[in-house]
């Protein structure tokens, strides 16, 4: 559910009328209540534990694939947002883990980013884990033939 919000300091508060600024997801009160459930979520029902928790898991199952796989030359990110910059091409990694249910995405032309939901469970990023594991291998081979 999209959702718009502006944080203003003081000074730049003061020079802005109503009308002066506007956003498509700003406003609408369905919108505003699934902001709040989600806030009510981070702050008192643990989202934030379980993200720390299954963001670490995540960033140790990365950070061992870059041990297996010389491809990748660095990983980075925290939480649940990650990064492995590649030592090549990541477009083709994409299409391969699209075709193996893991939707990944290339923000620059060696970097592939991982963004999954909050809710991922440990044994659910150990599956992705596995699969890029597949795909990394699966290219080294094909780069060898």
């Amino acid at each position: 559910m999209p959702v718009g919000a502006v944080l203003l300091g003081e000074r730049i508060a003061a020079a802005v009328a109503a009308g002066d600024h506007g956003s498509t997801y700003g406003g609408n009160l369905l919108a505003c209540r699934a902001a709040l459930v989600f806030l009510d979520a981070l702050t008192d029902g643990g989202l934030q534990e379980h993200v720390q928790k299954v963001g670490a898991h995540l960033a140790a199952g990365l950070c061992e694939l870059a041990g297996t796989h010389p491809v990748i030359r660095e990983v980075r990110g925290a939480g649940l947002m990650w990064g492995l910059d590649l030592r090549v091409d990541a477009a083709p990694f994409v299409q391969a883990a699209l075709e193996r249910g893991v939707l990944i995405n290339r923000t620059s032309e060696t970097v592939i980013r991982l963004l999954p939901p909050f809710v991922i469970t440990t044994a659910e990023a150990d599956m992705a884990i596995s699969r890029l594991d597949a795909i990394l291998a699966e290219s080294v081979r094909e780069r060898a033939s």
